[in-house]
């Protein structure tokens, strides 16, 4: 079976996902494009698709990236898109985690400059996954 590509854009564009719900029906497959400013290591990927299979989402393939972007592959069932779309912020999430325990090693004012910036962009995931739950509930 063919799949659609639903989505395509940026980090940023997962707080959008709630709104392609409707756009293709149940048991259709789908594929999402995620623009990436950097590629992620091979086991974060991994760790993305077995978080998205844990969550229920059936996957046509295991994800996978080329130069800097993330693919994922999936069935449609209901919600499917919130749950690939928060995997994808947890393991953003983690990878900045990484990062800035290892900035904090080479330089802890930085490093704390650098955490509250994470603390706001992982504010605004969580906000953004709560409104996209919230559209795919109806509510």
């Amino acid at each position: 079976m063919a799949e659609t590509l639903v989505a395509s854009g940026g980090v940023t564009s997962l707080k959008n996902l709630g709104a392609y719900e409707g756009k293709f029906a149940e048991g259709d497959h789908g594929r999402l494009d995620v623009s990436l400013r950097t590629g992620l290591p091979s086991s974060v990927v991994d760790g993305i698709g077995t978080a998205i299979k844990k969550a229920g989402v059936t996957l046509t393939e295991a994800p996978y990236q080329t130069a800097s972007r993330l693919h994922i592959g999936f069935v449609k069932k209901i919600g499917a898109l919130a749950i690939i779309a928060v995997a994808i912020a947890a393991a953003i999430v983690m990878v900045a985690i990484v990062m800035s325990w290892k900035l904090f090693k080479l330089s802890p004012v930085a490093a704390i400059v650098t955490g509250t910036v994470w603390l706001l962009v992982i504010g605004a995931i969580v906000v953004a996954a709560f409104m996209l739950f919230q559209k795919t509930k109806g509510g």
